[in-house]
C-alpha cells in the first residue's frame, strides 16, 4: 500500500477513535482500562501515528460500544488492516437494525488470530472461501474447508487459524438490536368501551403486582398492521392512564415513541422524617428549614402554596429557598429555587493535568449551576448541619468541597462556622474562590485530602458532602482519620448503591439508583421554549422510563446500550447556553445525572460503594458508627439500600 494511503488511513482511523471516545465522554485512561490497549498507543493512534492492528482496533471498538467498521471508515483505502500478514477488508455494511458487517479475512499459512469477546448478543457467520480454517469459540473450534460454514455466539473468546496453507473466509458480524423485550401484556389498540375496561383491569392488576413485589410491569399497545395510532388516540390513552386510581407505592409512565407502552414501576417513599430538630439548629432559620424538610416527606403543600413559592423564588438564603422548592416539586409543582446560578454553566467542562478528576467526565460548572434541583441536595446539607457539634466557632475540614454550594448552605445555617475547604479540581477551586471571595471564615486549598500532611492541631470535625463517591473510599477514610483527633467526628452525606457482588450487579444498581433521581423530577416544557430544550426534556421522558424498566427486569445490557445511545444523542442536541425556560433547569440537571451514570458504567470518577461496605471500610480505617440516616431512597426498601445517606462516624 502506498505510504500516502497508509498515512491517510491512519489519520482517518485516529480521528474516528478520538471522535468516538469524546462522544462517549471517556478519558484516555478510561478507554485504556476498558480496552486493555495502552494509553500511549491510543494517544498515538488518535494523532494519526502508527499502523493499528486488527486486534487493537477490535478491542477499541468493543470498549467504545461500536462495530469494527465505525473505526475503519467506509472508504476502501481505510478498509484494509494488516497485522502479521492477517488482513481484514470490509466488503459490506448494513446500518439499519440489525447492524451487519461483512469482511474478507485472509490468513497466511500457520497464522492465527485470537479474538476477544464482542458485546453480549453478537453473532458471527463464517464461510470459508479457500483453504482450511479452524474457527469458532476458543473452547470448541471446528475445522472448516472451502465451501463449509458455521455460526457461533461471538461474545466469548474465539479464534481463526489457518492450517498448512493460506486461507480466506467471508465473516459476517451481526450486532443485536436494542429491544424492550417481551412485555407483560401486548394488547391490540382498544376498539371501544369494553376494550378500555379491559385496559383498566390489566393496568390495575399490574399496580397490585408491582406494589406487592414485582419490580416492573410493561403493557404495550399495537396498531393495526396497516395503520398507526393517531395523536387523538394517544391523547385518549394518556387521559385514561392519568385517570386510573393512584397508588402511593407505584409510578406509571406512558411512552409513545415506538409502540405505546405503559410502564408500571415500584416506587416506595423516598423520604422519611429527619426526627427532632437538633440543638445546633436552634435559630429561626434552622427551625423554618427543619419544618420545610418535614413538609417534603408528606408530598402535599400545607397552607398557602403562594407563600412557599415566594420563599423558593425570592432573594434570601439558598438553603431555605431550595427546601421550599423541594416541597413544591415533591407535591407535583416543579419549582426552580432562588440560588440557581445559570451563568456558572457557561464556562463548560474543564480539563485536568493528567490525573483523572471529576471534570474529566462531568461538567463541574454545570453542577454548580443546576445542583439545587437535585432531589435532597438541600436536605443533605440541612442534615449535616444538624449533625455538627453545637460548639460555638467550630472549625471543620471540608473534604472534596467542589464548587462550594453545600458549604455555603452550612455557613447560612451556622454563621459561626469556619472551614478549611480542600479539593483537587482546578475548576472547582476557581468556583470556590468566587463564591467565598469575601468570606474570611473559609480557607481554600487546592489539594486532595490524601496529599494533606498531618496537622499540628488535628480537627475535631470533618465533613464530606457529595464527594466520597468520586474517590477511593479506603484512601479517603484513612486520610481523613489522619486529620482528626481521637474522638473527633467525620460526617459524610453521599450517594450509595444497593449491595452488589459482581460487576453486572453493580452496573444494574448504578442504573436503578441514578435514574430515580431523574424520573422523580421529569418535566414537560411549555410552548415557546427553545426547540433544543424541548427535545432534551421529551427524549428523557420517552427513553429513561424504559431504561429503568429494562434494569428492573434484569436486562442490564439492554439498559446500558439504551442509556449510552441516549447520552450520545443528547450531547449532540443543539440548545441555548442558558435554559430558555425555568423548568429547563431540570432537564439540564438530568443531563448531568446521565453524565454521572455513564461515567459510573465506565468505572471512571464515580466509584460508588454500598452502605454496608462503606461501614466495613470505615471500621478498617479507625472509625466507628455513631448514627446513620437514609435521607433519600432510590433503589430498595432497606435502610442500607441505595440513595443519599448521612453517616456520623467517630474516630477511634
Amino acid at each position: 500500500m502506498p505510504h500516502s494511503v497508509e498515512v491517510d488511513r491512519a489519520a482517518r482511523i485516529g480521528a474516528n477513535i478520538a471522535r468516538a471516545r469524546q462522544r462517549r465522554g471517556l478519558t484516555l485512561d478510561g478507554l485504556a482500562e476498558l480496552s486493555c490497549v495502552s494509553r500511549a498507543t491510543i494517544s498515538a493512534l488518535e494523532r494519526g501515528h502508527g499502523n493499528p492492528g486488527v486486534q487493537t482496533l477490535w478491542s477499541l471498538a468493543d470498549a467504545l460500544g461500536l462495530n469494527f467498521a465505525a473505526l475503519l471508515g467506509d472508504e476502501p483505502a481505510s478498509a484494509l488492516v494488516e497485522d502479521a500478514g492477517v488482513s481484514v477488508r470490509l466488503v459490506e455494511r448494513q446500518t439499519t437494525p440489525p447492524v451487519i458487517e461483512t469482511y474478507i479475512l485472509e490468513l497466511p499459512a500457520g497464522e492465527s488470530r485470537q479474538a476477544k469477546p464482542h458485546l453480549p448478543g453478537v453473532l458471527e457467520h463464517v464461510v470459508v472461501l479457500a483453504g482450511e480454517m479452524r474457527t469458532g469459540p476458543a473452547a470448541r473450534p471446528q475445522t472448516l474447508r472451502a465451501g463449509q460454514s458455521m455460526s457461533f455466539a461471538a461474545d466469548v473468546d474465539h479464534i481463526y487459524a489457518a492450517g498448512n496453507a493460506a486461507c480466506r473466509a467471508l465473516v459476517s458480524v451481526v450486532y443485536p438490536e436494542i429491544t424492550p423485550g417481551t412485555p407483560d401484556h401486548d394488547l391490540p389498540w382498544p376498539a371501544g368501551g369494553p376494550d378500555w375496561d379491559a385496559v383498566t383491569a390489566i393496568l390495575s392488576r399490574a399496580t397490585v403486582e408491582v406494589q406487592n413485589g414485582l419490580g416492573v410491569s410493561v403493557t404495550t399497545f399495537r396498531a393495526s398492521p396497516v395503520g398507526r395510532i393517531s395523536e387523538e388516540g394517544l391523547d385518549r390513552l394518556r387521559r385514561h392512564v392519568e385517570g386510573l386510581p393512584a397508588s402511593p407505592a407505584v409510578r406509571r409512565f406512558l411512552v409513545t415513541s415506538a409502540d405505546p407502552a405503559v410502564i408500571t414501576l415500584y416506587r416506595g417513599s423516598p423520604m422519611r422524617d429527619l426526627g427532632p430538630r437538633p440543638q445546633g439548629l436552634a435559630g429561626d432559620l434552622g427551625a423554618r428549614c427543619w419544618d420545610l424538610a418535614r413538609q417534603a416527606v408528606q408530598r402535599r403543600v400545607e397552607g398557602d402554596a403562594a407563600r412557599l413559592e415566594d420563599v423558593a423564588r425570592a432573594p434570601g438564603t439558598i438553603i431555605e429557598a431550595a427546601l421550599a422548592a423541594d416541597v413544591l416539586t415533591r407535591a407535583g409543582r416543579p419549582t426552580v429555587p432562588h440560588g440557581i446560578n445559570v451563568q456558572a454553566a457557561q464556562t463548560g467542562r474543564g480539563a485536568s493535568d493528567g490525573r483523572r478528576l471529576l471534570e474529566d467526565r462531568i461538567d463541574v460548572d454545570a453542577c454548580e449551576a443546576y445542583d439545587l434541583v437535585h432531589p435532597a441536595h438541600a436536605r443533605r446539607a440541612l442534615a449535616v448541619a444538624g449533625a455538627l457539634p453545637s460548639v460555638e466557632g467550630l472549625r471543620i475540614l471540608d473534604v472534596g468541597t467542589g464548587p462550594g454550594l453545600p458549604l455555603a448552605m452550612l455557613r447560612e445555617l451556622r454563621p459561626d462556622l469556619s472551614a478549611l475547604a480542600v479539593d483537587p479540581s482546578e475548576v472547582a477551586v476557581a468556583q470556590l474562590k468566587r463564591r467565598f471571595a469575601s468570606d474570611p471564615n473559609v480557607e481554600i486549598r487546592q489539594a486532595s485530602v490524601t496529599d494533606l500532611a498531618p496537622p499540628a492541631s488535628p480537627f475535631f470535625c470533618a465533613v464530606s458532602i457529595g464527594a466520597l463517591h468520586h474517590l477511593d473510599t479506603a484512601a479517603f477514610l484513612s486520610s481523613i482519620r489522619g486529620q482528626l483527633e481521637t474522638g473527633g467526628l467525620l460526617i459524610v452525606a453521599d450517594e450509595m448503591l444497593a449491595p452488589f457482588r459482581t460487576r453486572q450487579e453493580r452496573q444494574a444498581a448504578l442504573i436503578r439508583h441514578h435514574l430515580w433521581y431523574v424520573l422523580d423530577t421529569l418535566v414537560s416544557l411549555p410552548s415557546g421554549s427553545h426547540p433544543g430544550d424541548v427535545a432534551l426534556a421529551e427524549k428523557l421522558r420517552e427513553d429513561l422510563p424504559m431504561a429503568q424498566a429494562l434494569a428492573q427486569g434484569g436486562r442490564t445490557e439492554a439498559a446500558i446500550r439504551k442509556i449510552r445511545a441516549l447520552h450520545e444523542e443528547l450531547v449532540l442536541v443543539e440548545r441555548p447556553v442558558l435554559p430558555s425556560h425555568p423548568l429547563a433547569v431540570f432537564s439540564r440537571f438530568h443531563l448531568l445525572e446521565l453524565q454521572a451514570l455513564v461515567a459510573g458504567l465506565d468505572d471512571e470518577v464515580d466509584p460508588k460503594t454500598f452502605p454496608a461496605r462503606f461501614l466495613a471500610l470505615a471500621r478498617c480505617c479507625g472509625f466507628e458508627l455513631r448514627s446513620h440516616q437514609r435521607l433519600y431512597a432510590t433503589d430498595g426498601d432497606g435502610d442500607l439500600d441505595a440513595g443519599t445517606h448521612l453517616f456520623v462516624l467517630e474516630a477511634l
